[in-house]
């Protein structure tokens, strides 16, 4: 233990968060009416295996929880878009 009000020979930013993974995906089709008219349709997936993704552990020295990890990243998101141009 480091003496009180003194930082220690810890070097900065050594504390790291588990490594993490994401598989995303976009799909989009595009129909066309006349030449100048278009629809598109897009989807996007965010997190498609719906894994569990830790956050970085809490780093501030006077927390009752430094070094565990409290969060978790958003689950799977879909988004939908629909796009007329003219």
């Amino acid at each position: 233990q480091p003496d009180l009000g003194t930082l220690g020979n810890m070097r900065p930013r050594n504390i790291e968060g588990p490594g993490t993974w994401q598989l995303d995906m976009a799909l989009s089709r595009i129909f066309r009416f006349r030449e100048s008219q278009n629809l598109e349709f897009r989807t996007e997936l965010f997190n498609v295996t719906n894994s569990f993704i830790r956050m970085n552990p809490t780093t501030t020295l006077n927390s009752n929880t430094f070094g565990q990890i409290n969060s978790s990243a958003d689950a799977r998101i879909l988004q939908f878009a629909l796009k007329y141009a003219f």
